[in-house]
């Protein structure tokens, strides 16, 4: 089993390597320039990324305190922050959004009881992100005319159905019922306000690049471009979206120059989500050290 998970991780990381490197290397890209130029950009990406780490995080700590069994493991905000943007670095870089996310069981949590639950909240975090960039992605796949407005109805009732059919199961069906507990008594109305921001932010760190390059001849378009790219991060088997996004910007982009733009723009965008969570892992660092020395 372990040899076939290396083996499936080297193809992982050797199609986006490959993938990536074919789109990128007739491109013609000074990045001295940009930093000179377009400086002010990155700073706004690495803010509006900042912000969706945040609001991402609020989600997450909102989802644990929504119930009686998440007080146990109901940590300060400043810890989940941690604990989001270290996951965030570590699926930026490994072929598995599970790495990270395991990342989040290195907790203030040390009881192994309780590390059960721990992993519950994690898991429902992330469907409860999923469902929501899902949604983003949908509405604007309807707006590039990716798919008709009939389809993304039919979706959305197919979306109602299976949670009504989630919602009358009995608890014990399949041994799932730590989902089904979920289903049938939802979180706060909070945390799904907030996975809404969090997803935003992102879509908005990206339009921002885009914006960047073609500045007065961006459009709304671009945004919905943006929310879509982004939601195509979500693929599975993929380094958080790497490759995938840029044969994505590849597919629907319109002519030459939108092509090169949607590239680099996606491709930055990937750095940025690095430097901006590791901005956030020092930042929360720092503050935790001082706060253990006072």
């Amino acid at each position: 089993m372990k040899i076939l998970k290396i083996i499936l991780s080297l193809l992982i990381i050797s199609v986006t390597v490959i993938v990536t490197y074919n789109l990128v290397k007739g491109l013609s890209f000074d990045f001295l320039e940009y930093l000179e130029e377009k400086y002010h950009f990155l700073f706004l990406t690495l803010i509006t990324q900042i912000f969706g780490v945040y609001f991402s995080s609020k989600r997450w700590r909102h989802c644990v305190e929504s119930y009686n069994e998440g007080k146990k493991i109901l940590f300060s905000f400043d810890t989940f922050f941690f604990l989001n943007a270290r996951a965030n670095i570590i699926n930026n870089f490994l072929p598995s959004i599970l790495f990270g996310d395991l990342s989040k069981l290195i907790s203030p949590n040390k009881s192994r009881v309780n590390k059960k639950t721990e992993l519950k909240f994690i898991f429902i975090d992330r469907i409860i992100g999923v469902f929501t960039l899902l949604n983003f992605g949908l509405v604007s796949s309807v707006y590039l005319g990716l798919i008709s407005i009939n389809f993304l109805f039919c979706l959305i009732l197919l979306q109602i159905i299976f949670f009504i059919f989630l919602r009358r199961l009995d608890r014990n069906f399949l041994k799932i019922q730590s989902i089904i507990f979920f289903i049938k008594k939802l979180p706060t109305f909070n945390v799904f306000i907030f996975s809404f921001f969090s997803q935003l932010f992102f879509s908005i760190s990206l339009f921002i690049q885009i914006y960047a390059f073609k500045e007065s001849l961006s459009s709304l378009k671009d945004l919905f471009t943006s929310i879509f790219l982004n939601f195509m991060g979500i693929v599975p088997f993929s380094i958080n979206g790497w490759g995938v996004r840029e044969w994505s910007a590849a597919r629907i982009s319109i002519d030459s120059f939108d092509h090169d733009i949607l590239i680099i723009s996606s491709i930055i965008f990937g750095i940025c989500f690095s430097i901006s969570n590791l901005l956030i892992f020092i930042y929360t660092s720092i503050n935790k050290d001082s706060k253990l020395k006072s």
